[in-house]
């Protein structure tokens, strides 16, 4: 494209228009394409703010309420929209003033702080909901909390500022890890704030989402037989580009490795990675489509090796028809 002074860029707005505020912009390397069009919908139409406006999202984008419920809960975790009224519906918020917008973010948290016995009883007397919530606690990760667990836990609760959901989402996600260790989810906690997740609900999707991602990566890994070695930086950014901006199935992956080791004899993700970037940018979404492909280029294939046997053919006849005229 040809550089040019003073250029302006003219939005084409027709009929209709969308308007989603600025503040959206922070979060769209967090949020999923899905979220992306969910949040597009709900700032071009009415429709998609009020009433029944989950299955009206629903509908338009063809998937099932519980997606389009996460999705609404991250925008609204965020802050760019919110959700109330006495219908429940949605609404975009207006960008802050500019005084509001130009006060510092929150300091990122490195470690809770250290609690004395005298200042752990002192707080278990300020937060007397607590004690519920550590039967609760123990109980999801299978173990009985000593003295420095309820430390952590207390750090979480009045240092962090963290409500009982939030901390029990963590506490789910910890047991399905199969890590029962406080400390690892005093790590979770302070990973997932400093990512700007402070709504319980939003963590909760984007948990789950990363247990999605690291569970294709460990199918990804047996794929091309990786085992317990961990993938370099390259490799690592090859298969995140295949899980989230190709939105690529395992079936597909699968395929890709095939051909890898038909070509190289050996298991190689940036080879597979070429594989499968030609195909995203083919438009390839499935593995009927893959087929279907090889297929035609098998075809293509014969044809210009039949192309090139008849010319072969005739020249040698032409040259034997010479040859006898001589």
């Amino acid at each position: 494209m040809k550089k040019t002074e003073n250029a302006q860029i003219m939005l084409n707005f027709q009929s209709e228009v969308a308007v989603i505020p600025a503040s959206a912009i922070a979060f769209v390397d967090k949020a999923k394409k899905f979220d992306i069009k969910v949040i597009m919908l709900i700032a071009s139409s009415e429709r998609y703010r009020s009433g029944n406006y989950l299955a009206e999202l629903a509908s338009a984008l063809e998937c099932d309420e519980s997606a389009v419920s996460a999705s609404v809960s991250f925008w609204n975790g965020t802050g760019v929209i919110s959700v109330g009224g006495e219908s429940g519906s949605v609404i975009v918020k207006k960008p802050a003033k500019e005084e509001e917008q130009s006060q510092p973010k929150r300091a990122k948290v490195t470690e809770l702080p250290q609690y004395t016995s005298s200042e752990l009883n002192l707080l278990l007397e300020k937060h007397n909901h607590v004690v519920g919530l550590i039967d609760e606690c123990q109980n999801i990760l299978g173990k009985i909390f000593t003295a420095a667990d309820i430390k952590v836990l207390m750090g979480l609760i009045d240092f962090l500022g963290l409500d009982n959901d939030y901390v029990l989402v963590l506490m789910h996600y910890a047991a399905r890890k199969g890590m029962k260790s406080m400390r690892y989810i005093e790590k979770i906690a302070v990973s997932c704030l400093d990512d700007g997740f402070t709504d319980a609900a939003v963590l909760q999707a984007a948990l789950r989402e990363r247990e999605e991602k690291e569970d294709i990566e460990a199918k990804i890994k047996n794929i091309f037989g990786a085992g317990a070695r961990k993938f370099s930086a390259k490799e690592k950014k090859c298969v995140e580009a295949w899980i989230s901006t190709y939105n690529f199935g395992l079936d597909i992956i699968e395929r890709a490795y095939d051909i890898t080791i038909s070509a190289t004899s050996k298991p190689s993700i940036p080879y597979a990675h070429a594989i499968l970037e030609r195909w995203f940018n083919e438009g390839i979404k499935s593995v009927e489509q893959i087929d279907a492909l090889i297929a035609q280029r098998e075809i293509d294939k014969a044809g210009e090796s039949s192309s090139f046997n008849i010319d072969e053919f005739f020249n040698a006849a032409l040259d034997r028809s010479y040859a006898d005229k001589k």
